[in-house]
């Protein structure tokens, strides 16, 4: 009598694939809650640009000792930074060059920047005007917020009165 185990074959045992299954799904549970959605994505990046453009403004009014201003179109979704704004029209008012970006002006749409497409500003109040000025000491005209969407996430930013300090901020639900 031959005491020979049988040969093997080459597949997996049933205890092998249910720990391997079992990695992968500790493994997902910890990655999966990590990733945010595309709409996330866009609204922080909108709200970064803004949040930049904003301190940009005021910098700019401290730099030059002339008063700049963001200003927002009617549908609120392009804005332009304009020196010594007098209160006419978006359409009338002259945006000024672009600091960084040579042979451009300063008025951006966001639903044309690469991968904002689904970016809208729902929200735009500076003392109940759609545009804040930075007076030579960077002041603004008065404390307010904007707030961008992207699906379902908003974020808020904001400008303190007296010292102009730009910070953003999710809205909950």
């Amino acid at each position: 009598m031959s005491t020979d185990c049988p040969k093997r074959l080459g597949a997996f045992t049933l205890v092998e694939l249910l720990i391997v299954i079992m990695v992968l799904i500790i493994a997902a549970a910890i990655v999966i809650p990590n990733i945010g959605s595309a709409a996330d994505a866009q609204a922080m990046s909108a709200a970064r640009v803004l949040a930049c453009d904003l301190e940009v403004a005021r910098d700019l009014a401290l730099k030059t000792r002339c008063p700049h201003t963001m200003l927002f179109s009617s549908d609120r979704q392009s804005y332009k930074v304009v020196a010594d704004y007098g209160e006419e029209s978006y359409a009338a008012a002259d945006e000024i060059d672009h600091p960084v970006v040579a042979g451009r002006t300063f008025e951006v749409t966001l639903a044309e920047r690469n991968g904002m497409r689904a970016v809208s500003v729902v929200d735009v109040s500076f003392g109940g005007d759609d545009y804040v000025t930075f007076n030579e000491l960077g002041e603004p005209s008065s404390a307010g917020s904007m707030t961008v969407q992207a699906g379902d996430t908003q974020i808020r930013i904001a400008v303190t009165g007296l010292t102009g300090s730009v910070s953003t901020a999710r809205v909950s639900d």
